[in-house]
């Protein structure tokens, strides 16, 4: 009997599980997953905290009208078909911020306003590509390598101009306003700076309809089970970190007679033979490891979509508290830097505890990445704060104590409270200095292309290598950073397992005999 087609998964993420769980399910092939970690979803982490559950990785269902992953919660009740459009308390970076639950030392609305819907118009403007194009060559006489954040103040300096009557006090709070809106797009980003993110190719992101930052009430590791069960779990190898994969690129090292044309090696020793294997580790991985990784190595064009690419430092400081001093079940609180401090009144200046709040702020050289802290769950006793960018790895590094520190003092200040109920745990993501992450998700950095995704996401060899002697396919790539159009997203990442494992699928139809083809797949 010929032995099936195998195939190996390197990474349990939810791309290596749709992949694998596909492939398993196709009945045709012998299929394993090799997971670097103790458990399953790579970026996608569910932790329970007390009685609620945390999203110490991806968040969000980012659209949710014709979303594969808001279509799988509604399978499993998570979610439902009317919460297609209902707004959460965390909308996201293209919603105007406000406050819920807490009154909070804040501008005027009317201003506030005013403010968004400038940086509003010019965000939005600044995803269409033949408009950014044009603007470049027309106001900015083609100059190379414009980035998002060169459009966005262009476009502040001009609305500015255009109020020159206003006091001082006034524009100096139109900028901080415009700055909180800058740090809260980065976020959804994943970059430092939007002067990191280019400006022609930006429009290359596709939205789904309907909520962009939809939670999954349940949890993600819900969905995650949902796909795991679709396979056997004992097809899971954990532990298994990939040293090295060995192709084959000549037919002088290649005989199908009595070799794979894959090896893998793992940092435990053990080693997988494959005719197939399909690679979903992170960007920030491959951009680490590219050249040890792989041998022969990687062809030009690949090893310059690796480099050329953005792959962001985002993560989450999570603050459990013993009540809830918000009024609401849900609370939100967006923070407002003007000089590194936040907007204070002028009648507690010189209140001893404010002060000391203020040198403890100020002693920090992360504190302004702190832009608002949003609860999350209804109900919960618990706030999320974001933090993001190259300081990133300085918070990731500082102690709990100091964290916590930091927050409390940042609370204290944008808030009208004085003091705050006791701090129980804190709990810091570490995205940006995990060996197996190195950072959070991708983006389109200034020196990038569209088409970067699509190169990464090419199979080595290609099926239309002009050696046919040569096993094709015999390298595939998934994971977020190798979709074009919904990169940095769950949905964009499983759609790439899945996208992966037809390809495969479809190769083995038409070039093995022995290989029972069903074209359901």
């Amino acid at each position: 009997m010929t032995p099936r087609p195998k195939i190996v998964v390197i990474g349990a993420g939810i791309a290596g599980l749709s992949a694998a769980a596909k492939l398993y399910q196709s009945g045709q092939v012998e299929v394993c997953v090799l997971e670097a970690s103790d458990r399953v979803g790579g970026r996608m982490h569910t932790a329970r905290i007390g009685d609620t559950k945390v999203e110490f990785g991806a968040a969000w269902i980012h659209g949710t009208v014709k979303n594969p992953i808001f279509d799988l919660a509604c399978d499993l009740q998570m979610l439902d078909k009317a919460d297609i459009n209902k707004r959460w308390v965390y909308g996201g970076s293209r919603v105007k911020p406000e406050s819920r639950g807490m009154p909070i030392r804040y501008v005027d609305d009317e201003l506030l306003t005013e403010v968004w819907n400038v940086f509003y118009n010019l965000i939005t403007e600044s995803e269409d590509m033949a408009k950014m194009k044009s603007w470049n060559a027309d106001v900015m006489k083609g100059a190379s390598k414009m980035t998002v954040g060169d459009y966005l103040n262009h476009g502040f300096q001009s609305y500015l101009a255009s109020c020159a009557s206003d006091k001082e006090e006034i524009t100096a709070a139109k900028c901080s306003l415009f700055t909180l809106f800058q740090e809260r797009e980065c976020n959804n980003i994943g970059c430092h700076s939007l002067h990191d993110v280019s400006l022609e190719e930006f429009g290359e992101y596709s939205y789904f309809e309907g909520s962009d930052h939809c939670p999954v009430p349940g949890g993600y590791d819900s969905i995650l089970k949902a796909v795991q069960v679709q396979f056997d779990i004992n097809c899971i190898h954990f532990h298994h970190e990939v040293t090295q994969i060995i192709w084959t690129t000549s037919f002088e090292t290649y005989s199908p007679k009595n070799s794979y044309p894959v090896k893998i090696f793992c940092s435990n020793g053990e080693s997988f033979d494959a005719d197939h294997v399909i690679l979903t580790v992170s960007l920030g991985v491959l951009k680490e490891k590219w050249s040890s990784l792989f041998s022969p190595t990687l062809p030009a064009c690949k090893i310059n979509a690796i480099e050329k690419l953005g792959f962001g430092f985002v993560g989450k400081i999570v603050l459990e508290f013993e009540d809830r001093f918000w009024s609401t079940a849900e609370c939100s609180i967006p923070v407002l830097w003007e000089d590194r401090e936040v907007c204070k009144q002028d009648n507690d200046l010189n209140d001893v505890k404010y002060s000391k709040e203020r040198q403890i702020l100020n002693s920090c050289s992360w504190v302004h990445r702190l832009y608002g802290f949003h609860t999350t769950r209804p109900g919960s006793n618990i706030l999320l704060a974001w933090f993001r960018g190259n300081e990133a790895l300085e918070i990731e590094k500082s102690s709990v104590q100091e964290v916590a520190e930091i927050c409390l003092a940042t609370l204290k200040r944008c808030t009208s409270l004085k003091s705050l109920p006791r701090l129980l745990n804190v709990y810091v993501t570490h995205w940006a200095t995990n060996p197996l992450t190195r950072g959070s998700y991708s983006f389109l950095s200034k020196e990038a292309k569209g088409r970067d995704f699509d190169c990464l996401a090419s199979p080595l060899p290609d099926v239309s290598a002009d050696n046919k002697s040569i096993p094709a396919l015999q390298v595939m790539f998934a994971g977020e950073a190798t979709n074009r159009h919904y990169y940095g997203t769950v949905h964009g990442a499983y759609l790439t397992g899945i996208r992966e494992a037809e390809r495969v699928l479809e190769y083995l139809c038409s070039n093995e005999k022995s290989f029972v083809c069903d074209k359901k797949f």
